[in-house]
C-alpha cells in the first residue's frame, strides 16, 4: 500500500504527506483570550436587511471600567464585515478574527433565514 497519495484538486494536484493527526479541542474559558484592541457587539436590522457591528474599547481606570463604542460597521455579509474589521485594524489576534468570522456568519444566516440569533450562543433553528 502506498503511503503518499495524490489528491486531485480543482486547480492543483496535492501530495498527501500527512505527518500529524490532531483532534480539535477548545475550552471556552481556559483557551479564550481578550483581544487588547477591543470587542464587538453584533446585531442586525431585519427591515433594511443588514448586519451591524459595534466596535468597543475597554479601559480600566482604577476600579471603574469604561466601555466605549467607537465605531459602527454595517454590511450584508459576514465576509465583507470581518475583512473590514481586519483592514481597519480593529482586530489584533487570529483567535478573535476566527471568532468574529463564526459569529458574523451565524448572524448572516439568522438574518437570511429568520433564525434566532444571540451573540456567543449556539444558533437556534426551529
Amino acid at each position: 500500500m502506498r503511503k503518499n497519495k495524490i489528491i486531485k484538486g480543482r486547480w492543483y494536484n496535492i501530495n498527501k504527506k500527512v505527518k500529524k493527526r490532531l483532534t480539535a479541542k477548545y475550552h471556552k474559558i481556559k483557551d479564550w483570550k481578550m483581544d487588547p484592541k477591543g470587542y464587538f457587539l453584533i446585531g442586525f436590522d431585519k427591515k433594511n436587511i443588514f448586519i451591524q457591528v459595534g466596535y468597543c474599547k475597554f479601559t480600566k481606570l482604577g476600579n471603574s471600567p469604561v466601555n466605549d463604542m467607537v465605531a459602527i460597521i454595517k454590511g450584508k455579509t459576514a465576509i465583507e464585515i470581518v475583512n473590514t474589521l481586519i483592514r481597519e485594524k480593529f482586530i489584533s489576534t487570529l483567535q478573535h478574527a476566527a471568532d468574529m468570522g463564526i459569529e458574523l456568519h451565524k448572524a448572516e444566516l439568522s438574518l437570511k433565514y429568520g433564525y434566532k440569533y444571540i451573540q456567543d450562543k449556539d444558533l437556534f433553528i426551529d
